[in-house]
């Protein structure tokens, strides 16, 4: 993949383990931080949500990557701008 490198693959590797842990589609990019943590219930927020839970290293890896993905691959820059 355009972005990731033999660190940034070492690093998403090992801090996810083993992918069938996650029981839910949406559970591994909460763990990764990749999403906003949002607690909801008929339109209305109920109560703050640590944003901190799940795996920093994560975060910043696929940071990293698409960061570095932007600057290499033409198609990823267009799929950002757009």
């Amino acid at each position: 993949m355009p972005g990731i490198g033999p660190v940034l693959a070492t690093t998403i590797m090992l801090g996810t383990g083993t992918i069938s842990r996650f029981t839910e589609v949406g559970d591994f990019p909460s763990y990764c931080r990749c999403v906003d943590s949002r607690r909801e219930s008929n339109r209305r927020k109920k109560g703050e949500v640590d944003t901190k839970d799940g795996n920093k290293y994560l975060a910043w890896a696929f940071v990293k990557a698409a960061s570095f993905a932007m600057c290499l691959c033409l198609e990823a820059r267009r799929f950002f701008e757009r």
